[in-house]
């Protein structure tokens, strides 16, 4: 009796939604890897598994290809909503957590927006400034304006506020770039939560007003 023969199932033919998607999802981690000089449309249809023309049916360029991927992750950039409650009622640890674990899980998920930060700057691509005034720039005048704030109420030391919210946003950055970028993930093998309390941690501590009575080593407040 010879054996029963299962048919292939047909793979789904993907919607054009879907398929777009797949294309900005491809294609986002071809230009982390190589920048926008050094990423073909070639090579994006090829990751895809389609031809350069059906490529072109969803996309005419590769500037508009790397166009909607910036302006996809820019439009993804709510990252003060969920804190500006929290900030307006002074809780320091859970303003500056909260911050931290939105940064370091978003690039967690997709490596990918580091290397499209770096170089859309490093390559002067269009697109690089209004996506550093969206993101960058919003998230350092948020954190110096809740620092000086914090600071004329008595809660933090005397300090330069952009100075500090530059160094918060620092020791972040680096960290994920050291990960991502210079590939040293062995070295980094904690959660995000875990990285997000020693950076905040090392922050406050640094910043905060010591209590009367209490020895400024302690840096607590």
């Amino acid at each position: 009796m010879e054996p029963t023969t299962v048919p292939a199932t047909p793979s789904r033919r993907l919607s054009a939604d879907e398929r777009r998607a797949q294309i900005l999802r491809e294609a986002a981690q071809l230009f982390g890897s190589h920048g926008f000089n050094g990423t073909t449309t070639r090579d994006v249809a090829a990751q895809v598994g389609i031809t350069e023309a059906a490529l072109y049916r969803y996309f005419p360029s590769k500037e508009a290809m790397y166009t909607a991927i910036l302006d996809e992750r820019m439009a993804s950039a709510a990252l003060l909503e969920p804190v500006e409650p929290i900030a307006a009622a002074g809780d320091d640890r859970a303003v500056f957590t909260m911050l931290a674990l939105t940064l370091l899980r978003s690039v967690e998920a997709d490596p990918s927006i580091l290397r499209l930060i770096l170089y859309s700057a490093l390559e002067g691509h269009e697109l690089a400034r209004p996506f550093q005034e969206k993101r960058i720039l919003r998230l350092r005048e948020f954190l110096t304006a809740y620092i000086a704030r914090r600071t004329a109420e008595g809660v933090f030391r005397a300090i330069d506020p952009k100075l500090a919210a530059r160094a918060f946003t620092g020791m972040i950055v680096d960290h994920l770039i050291v990960k991502h970028v210079f590939g040293q993930r062995e070295q980094y093998p904690q959660s995000p939560e875990e990285v997000a309390e020693t950076y905040v941690s090392i922050f406050l501590d640094g910043v905060r007003n010591a209590p009367a009575g209490a020895s400024r080593r302690s840096g607590r407040g």
